[in-house]
């Protein structure tokens, strides 16, 4: 989904809570903002017109959004418990407002926890190494069937389907 279309989408309460955000946080909104942009150009560019789908693509677009965010963030922060307590909250609020299903929305907020998991062996990196880490966790990564299933794989991406 292209960034424009995104925040297209927005409602009324929802733009009203970026506000209060963007006050109360302003350099992390713009660090989030730019990671939402970067991550997205970075994921069309490796899995083209396919990482929107509940497969391994939106595994790794996740999990790059959320070691994105932190890295973006952490330009304003040295406290990395409020960098990742941030990613956190703007990536769940996200997933709160998107009409995902259940089983697509608990495979993101997975795919999320991995990346901010990440984050402290990849927030030194560039953003080709990052890329290429994330990609290389994918050979890992397990198709999950039923909701009990995520719980037995923490330290790995999830996807839905091939």
């Amino acid at each position: 989904m292209a960034f424009r279309t995104i925040v297209k989408n927005l409602d009324f309460k929802q733009i009203l809570s970026l506000i209060r955000w963007f006050l109360k946080h302003p350099l992390f909104m713009l660090a989030t903002v730019w990671a939402t942009y970067k991550t997205l150009r970075i994921a069309e560019r490796e899995f083209p017109g396919i990482h929107n789908l509940h497969n391994k693509a939106n595994a790794f677009r996740h999990a790059l959004w959320n070691v994105l965010i932190a890295k973006y963030a952490s330009k304003f922060s040295n406290n990395i418990d409020e960098i990742l307590n941030w990613t956190k909250t703007i990536t769940d609020w996200h997933e709160d407002f998107s009409p995902n299903k259940i089983m697509p929305r608990t495979m993101d907020l997975h795919n999320n926890a991995f990346g901010r998991s990440k984050f402290n062996a990849l927030k030194n990196k560039s953003i080709q190494n990052i890329v290429f880490s994330l990609k290389g966790e994918l050979q890992f990564a397990v198709l999950v069937t039923k909701k009990t299933d995520f719980k037995g794989y923490s330290s790995v991406l999830v996807y839905l389907k091939e």
